[in-house]
Protein backbone atom coordinates (compact mmCIF):
# COMPACT_ATOMS: atom_id res chain seq x y z
CA UNK A 1 0.00 0.00 0.00
CA UNK A 2 3.01 2.30 0.87
CA UNK A 3 4.80 1.67 -2.32
CA UNK A 4 1.34 2.50 -4.26
CA UNK A 5 0.95 5.10 -2.51
CA UNK A 6 4.26 6.60 -3.11
CA UNK A 7 3.83 6.08 -6.85
CA UNK A 8 0.39 7.94 -6.93
CA UNK A 9 2.16 10.80 -5.39
CA UNK A 10 5.21 11.02 -7.00
CA UNK A 11 3.02 11.59 -10.34
CA UNK A 12 2.57 15.47 -10.03
CA UNK A 13 5.20 18.52 -9.69
CA UNK A 14 6.55 19.10 -6.76
CA UNK A 15 9.87 21.13 -6.73
CA UNK A 16 10.13 24.93 -6.00
CA UNK A 17 11.61 27.56 -7.73
CA UNK A 18 12.94 28.88 -4.42
CA UNK A 19 14.08 27.02 -2.11
CA UNK A 20 12.04 25.60 0.86
CA UNK A 21 13.32 24.70 4.14
CA UNK A 22 11.41 24.70 8.06
CA UNK A 23 14.48 26.64 9.14
CA UNK A 24 14.43 29.07 10.96
CA UNK A 25 10.98 27.75 13.03
CA UNK A 26 10.98 24.13 14.90
CA UNK A 27 7.69 24.14 12.39
CA UNK A 28 8.31 21.65 9.35
CA UNK A 29 6.43 22.29 6.03
CA UNK A 30 4.62 19.30 4.11
CA UNK A 31 6.97 19.92 0.94
CA UNK A 32 9.52 17.48 -0.31
CA UNK A 33 12.62 19.15 -1.54
CA UNK A 34 11.98 17.66 -5.25
CA UNK A 35 13.41 14.77 -7.71
CA UNK A 36 17.48 15.40 -7.66
CA UNK A 37 17.85 18.21 -5.13
CA UNK A 38 20.72 18.04 -2.34
CA UNK A 39 19.68 20.11 0.36
CA UNK A 40 21.82 21.13 3.52
CA UNK A 41 20.10 23.01 6.69
CA UNK A 42 22.12 23.76 9.45
CA UNK A 43 22.30 26.40 12.58
CA UNK A 44 23.92 26.96 15.64
CA UNK A 45 21.32 27.66 18.97
CA UNK A 46 22.97 29.18 21.98
CA UNK A 47 20.64 29.82 25.04
CA UNK A 48 20.51 30.03 28.82
CA UNK A 49 17.91 27.99 31.21
CA UNK A 50 17.44 28.84 34.57
CA UNK A 51 16.29 25.66 36.13
CA UNK A 52 13.66 24.81 39.27
CA UNK A 53 16.56 24.26 41.64
CA UNK A 54 17.90 27.51 41.04
CA UNK A 55 20.97 26.65 38.87
CA UNK A 56 21.57 28.34 35.31
CA UNK A 57 23.03 26.39 32.02
CA UNK A 58 24.31 27.48 29.42
CA UNK A 59 23.28 25.68 26.82
CA UNK A 60 24.38 25.17 22.78
CA UNK A 61 23.25 22.93 19.78
CA UNK A 62 24.45 22.63 16.43
CA UNK A 63 22.24 20.56 14.14
CA UNK A 64 22.85 19.48 10.64
CA UNK A 65 19.96 17.98 8.23
CA UNK A 66 20.55 16.67 4.31
CA UNK A 67 17.66 15.67 2.21
CA UNK A 68 17.86 14.11 -1.10
CA UNK A 69 14.70 13.81 -3.37
CA UNK A 70 14.09 10.23 -5.28
CA UNK A 71 11.34 11.46 -6.68
CA UNK A 72 9.44 14.75 -6.89
CA UNK A 73 7.13 13.72 -3.79
CA UNK A 74 9.37 11.42 -2.06
CA UNK A 75 12.72 12.54 -0.21
CA UNK A 76 15.14 10.70 2.29
CA UNK A 77 16.87 12.49 4.92
CA UNK A 78 19.45 12.34 7.94
CA UNK A 79 20.12 14.59 11.11
CA UNK A 80 23.04 14.86 13.26
CA UNK A 81 23.14 17.27 16.08
CA UNK A 82 25.75 18.11 18.48
CA UNK A 83 25.32 19.42 22.24
CA UNK A 84 26.32 20.95 25.18
CA UNK A 85 25.08 22.08 28.67
CA UNK A 86 27.47 23.24 31.16
CA UNK A 87 26.09 25.26 34.23
CA UNK A 88 27.37 28.91 35.36
CA UNK A 89 28.06 27.48 38.85
CA UNK A 90 31.02 25.22 39.57
CA UNK A 91 28.17 23.61 42.48
CA UNK A 92 26.51 22.22 39.90
CA UNK A 93 28.16 19.53 38.36
CA UNK A 94 26.07 17.12 37.39
CA UNK A 95 24.24 19.33 34.85
CA UNK A 96 27.08 19.41 32.88
CA UNK A 97 27.07 16.94 29.44
CA UNK A 98 27.79 17.29 25.94
CA UNK A 99 28.21 15.37 22.79
CA UNK A 100 25.89 13.66 19.89
CA UNK A 101 22.42 14.54 21.09
CA UNK A 102 20.71 13.09 17.53
CA UNK A 103 21.05 11.14 15.08
CA UNK A 104 18.24 10.01 12.30
CA UNK A 105 17.20 9.10 9.06
CA UNK A 106 14.07 8.95 7.48
CA UNK A 107 12.12 9.45 4.93
CA UNK A 108 8.81 12.38 3.97
CA UNK A 109 6.33 12.20 1.53
CA UNK A 110 4.51 15.09 0.17
CA UNK A 111 0.51 13.22 0.28
CA UNK A 112 -1.45 16.47 -1.14
CA UNK A 113 -0.75 19.98 -3.23
CA UNK A 114 -3.04 22.35 -1.94
CA UNK A 115 -3.23 23.90 -5.30
CA UNK A 116 -6.93 25.99 -5.90
CA UNK A 117 -7.84 24.97 -2.66
CA UNK A 118 -7.51 22.67 0.53
CA UNK A 119 -4.52 22.36 2.60
CA UNK A 120 -1.18 20.96 1.49
CA UNK A 121 -0.10 17.68 3.60
CA UNK A 122 2.98 15.76 4.10
CA UNK A 123 4.41 13.42 6.88
CA UNK A 124 7.79 12.36 7.32
CA UNK A 125 8.70 9.40 9.45
CA UNK A 126 12.02 9.14 11.19
CA UNK A 127 14.45 6.20 12.53
CA UNK A 128 16.01 8.02 15.91
CA UNK A 129 19.12 5.90 15.86
CA UNK A 130 20.83 4.94 19.03
CA UNK A 131 24.50 5.94 18.19
CA UNK A 132 24.79 8.77 20.92
CA UNK A 133 27.15 10.17 23.22
CA UNK A 134 27.18 8.56 27.01
CA UNK A 135 25.54 11.88 27.89
CA UNK A 136 22.54 11.82 25.54
CA UNK A 137 22.31 7.69 25.86
CA UNK A 138 19.39 6.13 23.93
CA UNK A 139 19.24 2.17 24.90
CA UNK A 140 17.19 1.50 22.28
CA UNK A 141 16.02 2.48 18.07
CA UNK A 142 12.90 5.07 18.46
CA UNK A 143 10.61 6.83 16.42
CA UNK A 144 9.47 10.36 15.39
CA UNK A 145 6.73 11.21 13.12
CA UNK A 146 5.12 14.07 12.30
CA UNK A 147 2.30 15.08 10.14
CA UNK A 148 2.53 18.74 8.39
CA UNK A 149 -0.20 20.98 6.79
CA UNK A 150 0.35 24.13 5.28
CA UNK A 151 -2.41 26.72 4.02
CA UNK A 152 -2.12 30.30 2.66
CA UNK A 153 -4.82 32.49 4.37
CA UNK A 154 -5.92 35.50 2.41
CA UNK A 155 -3.07 36.81 0.01
CA UNK A 156 0.19 36.28 1.64
CA UNK A 157 0.11 34.87 5.27
CA UNK A 158 0.79 30.63 4.97
CA UNK A 159 -0.11 28.76 8.32
CA UNK A 160 1.82 25.81 9.21
CA UNK A 161 0.77 23.33 11.50
CA UNK A 162 2.32 19.81 12.73
CA UNK A 163 1.28 17.10 15.05
CA UNK A 164 3.26 14.68 16.05
CA UNK A 165 4.61 11.28 18.11
CA UNK A 166 8.36 10.82 19.46
CA UNK A 167 9.74 8.11 21.27
CA UNK A 168 12.79 8.22 23.59
CA UNK A 169 14.37 5.09 23.47
CA UNK A 170 14.94 4.77 26.74
CA UNK A 171 10.88 3.01 27.82
CA UNK A 172 9.36 6.02 28.51
CA UNK A 173 5.95 6.68 27.50
CA UNK A 174 5.28 8.44 23.98
CA UNK A 175 5.33 12.46 23.71
CA UNK A 176 2.76 14.28 21.57
CA UNK A 177 4.63 17.11 19.82
CA UNK A 178 2.51 19.70 18.35
CA UNK A 179 3.89 23.15 16.28
CA UNK A 180 1.68 26.26 14.95
CA UNK A 181 3.46 28.51 12.96
CA UNK A 182 2.74 31.96 10.98
CA UNK A 183 4.87 33.02 8.14
CA UNK A 184 4.79 36.72 6.96
CA UNK A 185 6.32 37.82 3.93
CA UNK A 186 8.32 40.96 4.21
CA UNK A 187 9.07 41.49 0.58
CA UNK A 188 10.71 39.25 -1.85
CA UNK A 189 13.65 38.64 -0.22
CA UNK A 190 12.57 38.87 3.62
CA UNK A 191 9.93 37.03 4.95
CA UNK A 192 9.61 36.88 9.01
CA UNK A 193 7.55 33.83 11.53
CA UNK A 194 6.34 33.94 14.48
CA UNK A 195 5.61 30.33 16.27
CA UNK A 196 4.24 28.39 19.14
CA UNK A 197 5.86 24.53 19.65
CA UNK A 198 5.81 22.20 22.70
CA UNK A 199 5.32 18.94 23.86
CA UNK A 200 3.02 16.95 25.77
CA UNK A 201 3.39 13.51 27.82
CA UNK A 202 1.19 12.25 30.17
CA UNK A 203 -1.28 15.95 30.19
CA UNK A 204 1.55 17.96 31.07
CA UNK A 205 2.23 20.76 28.90
CA UNK A 206 5.32 21.80 27.60
CA UNK A 207 5.22 25.15 25.19
CA UNK A 208 7.25 28.04 23.70
CA UNK A 209 7.48 31.08 21.38
CA UNK A 210 9.95 32.22 18.82
CA UNK A 211 9.75 34.05 16.01
CA UNK A 212 12.42 35.09 13.59
CA UNK A 213 13.75 36.37 10.06
CA UNK A 214 14.85 34.49 6.58
CA UNK A 215 16.69 35.90 3.96
CA UNK A 216 16.49 34.59 0.62
CA UNK A 217 20.16 35.30 -0.86
CA UNK A 218 18.81 34.18 -4.59
CA UNK A 219 16.69 30.91 -5.23
CA UNK A 220 19.10 28.49 -3.83
CA UNK A 221 20.68 29.57 -0.61
CA UNK A 222 18.68 31.17 2.53
CA UNK A 223 20.01 32.64 6.24
CA UNK A 224 17.82 32.80 8.30
CA UNK A 225 17.86 34.13 12.83
CA UNK A 226 15.83 33.54 15.51
CA UNK A 227 15.12 34.39 19.25
CA UNK A 228 12.50 31.86 22.02
CA UNK A 229 11.18 31.51 24.92
CA UNK A 230 10.18 29.57 27.08
CA UNK A 231 8.52 29.23 30.88
CA UNK A 232 7.51 25.55 32.14
CA UNK A 233 7.07 24.36 35.62
CA UNK A 234 9.62 26.64 37.11
CA UNK A 235 12.18 26.42 34.19
CA UNK A 236 12.75 29.34 32.40
CA UNK A 237 14.87 29.36 29.50
CA UNK A 238 15.79 31.61 26.14
CA UNK A 239 17.68 31.41 22.95
CA UNK A 240 18.87 32.32 19.84
CA UNK A 241 19.86 30.63 16.46
CA UNK A 242 21.70 31.45 13.51
CA UNK A 243 21.92 29.42 10.47
CA UNK A 244 20.83 29.01 6.89
CA UNK A 245 19.82 26.51 3.94
CA UNK A 246 21.47 25.62 0.54
CA UNK A 247 20.54 23.52 -2.06
CA UNK A 248 22.28 21.63 -4.99
CA UNK A 249 19.33 20.78 -8.27
CA UNK A 250 20.18 18.05 -10.57
CA UNK A 251 19.55 17.81 -14.18
CA UNK A 252 15.80 17.34 -14.14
Amino acid sequence: MLLLTGTWIAAEAQFGETIRTGRPGTAMGPFTVGKKVFQVQTGINIGRTNHASGYKTNDYRNVLVLRYGIRERIEVSGVLAYSSVHPTSIEAPELSKSGISAAQIGVRFNIRDGKGSGPNIGIQSRLKLNTLSKDYEQKELANITVLALSQKIGKSLVLIANTGVSWSGNGDDAVALYALNFRIPISRKIAMFVENFGTIKEGDLTSRFDTGLGYFVNNDLKFDARIGLGSNRGVEDYFGEVGFSWRMVGNR
